[in-house]
């Protein structure tokens, strides 16, 4: 699939900084649609990327088991096309469940997303992301912080896989991974 992950990885680092830069309260006062839609794409490219890095074998077996931090909330109204914004009385907002859940299925979330919504903090910036797949979605709400993003960007973006170890199944004609050694490049901070 990608024969070389370094340029994934620079055009993901390009999005982090398109998160980092357009999440301020003056790009929301200025042209608000503009701004969530700079979110918007960083976020779901981003997910995008993390994806195709993992799925072709281009991360550490540390990244692959990156886990984040999610509030869950349980919808209690049918969730269609007619019905999947983010209202009051759409979802049980009195009773959040916290889990981990590993940062390679956030990104299926995003990359399936049948509700996407941010959570916006108090001077007008983007505190948090909420997202539902098409599979989930009247199953759990889920609420994602921006920060624990962005610190999963870091994470894959350092992410060097520096030795595998594979071993022939005969049976499937195919080599199955055993291991993949993380090391770490320096992300430069933006």
């Amino acid at each position: 699939m990608v024969y070389e992950s370094w340029e994934w990885k620079k055009e993901l680092h390009r999005k982090r900084r398109q998160l980092i830069l357009h999440n301020t309260k003056e790009n929301f006062d200025r042209n608000f649609n503009k701004a969530c839609f700079q979110l918007e794409q960083a976020i779901l490219y981003s997910a995008l990327i993390i994806r195709i890095l993992g799925e072709s074998e281009k991360l550490s077996k540390d990244a692959d088991t990156y886990a984040i931090n999610v509030s869950c909330f349980a919808p209690i109204k049918h969730i269609d096309r007619l019905h999947r914004w983010m209202d009051e009385d759409e979802y049980d907002w009195e009773n959040t469940e916290t889990k981990t859940v590993l940062g390679k299925k956030v990104c299926n979330w995003l990359i399936h997303s049948y509700v996407f919504n941010f959570l916006f903090e108090e001077d007008g910036s983007v505190k948090g992301f909420y997202v539902s797949s098409d599979y989930d979605r009247n199953k759990v709400l889920n609420l994602i912080a921006f920060k624990d993003w962005v610190k999963y960007l870091d994470f894959i973006i350092s992410d060097e896989l520096v030795a595998m170890s594979m071993h022939i199944n005969e049976e499937k004609s195919d080599y199955i991974i055993k291991d993949k050694v993380r090391g770490s490049r320096q992300v430069a901070r933006s």
